[in-house]
């Protein structure tokens, strides 16, 4: 994780301090996300995006593995950030497909603007299945 990405990670650890978080070296195996999180007897996996307008970076690997871990019960999400005006969009890990095609028109579970509220943002990653 280089770039934009690397910054959204370090700003989630420090807000989401309560959450265990293990940052994953895609060089291992291709589609798994960047970050794997567990807190109050949950767990999950967050691929971090950021993009400068509408359209999002997402392979054929990260759109298949993110969508074979929620049909498996898993739970996994996209998080993109503007890069503009630092807002987050939240989206489940069977987005990926419409996310490839529509980018960030594609419909959200959850839009987080600056400052963002960490608290319901985690109330989604530990709770939620999408």
């Amino acid at each position: 994780m280089k770039g934009p990405e690397a910054k959204l990670w370090q700003r989630l650890h420090l807000k989401l301090y309560d959450v265990f978080w293990t940052r994953i070296e895609n060089s291992a195996s291709t589609g798994i996300p960047d970050l794997y999180g567990a807190c109050e007897k949950s767990s999950f996996f967050v691929e971090l995006k950021c993009t400068k307008n509408n359209s999002l970076r997402i392979s054929p690997t990260q759109v298949s593995w993110n969508y074979s871990n929620v049909s498996n019960g898993g739970r996994s999400f996209f998080l993109a950030e503007t890069l503009l005006d630092s807002t987050l969009y939240l989206y489940g890990g069977k987005s990926g497909k419409d996310l490839v095609k529509h980018g960030l028109k594609t419909v959200p579970i959850d839009t987080f603007h600056a400052p963002w509220d960490t608290q319901k943002l985690l109330h989604y990653l530990k709770y939620h299945k999408f």
